[in-house]
């Protein structure tokens, strides 16, 4: 898991820099820095605080894929730009509210797992 990566990607979407982040964490830009590249290890909490600065969840960090915010991306344009009601949009919404499902179930085990270590 590229948890750096991750957070990196997620923080260049939302238009952020490295200087904020770090500023936020009351640490140095290099420090914050080395969490992106994943020179260092990042803790558990330290991953909450992040995700909270990022205005996301946990699920989002550890599981980020930019894949999926096309597909998201897509998928609420169909929803939105198709006829409400229809059964392809009630299809669109099973799959998104699967697809958190299964976030969640993943946050679950990285927690459990973070836990067992």
């Amino acid at each position: 898991m590229e948890i750096g990566k991750n957070i990196k990607q997620i923080r260049e979407l939302k238009n952020l820099t490295q200087s904020y982040i770090a500023e936020k964490l009351d640490m140095s830009i290099g420090g914050y820095s080395k969490i992106e590249s994943g020179q260092t290890d990042v803790t558990f909490s330290r991953i909450k605080q992040i995700a909270e600065i990022l205005e996301t969840d946990l699920s989002t960090i550890l599981n980020f894929d930019p894949k999926n915010i096309f597909n998201q991306c897509h998928n609420t344009n169909s929803i939105i730009t198709g006829s409400v009601g229809t059964q392809n949009n009630h299809g669109n919404i099973l799959d998104i509210l699967s697809n958190i499902q299964e976030e969640i179930i993943s946050v679950k085990r990285a927690f459990q797992d973070e836990k067992v270590k």
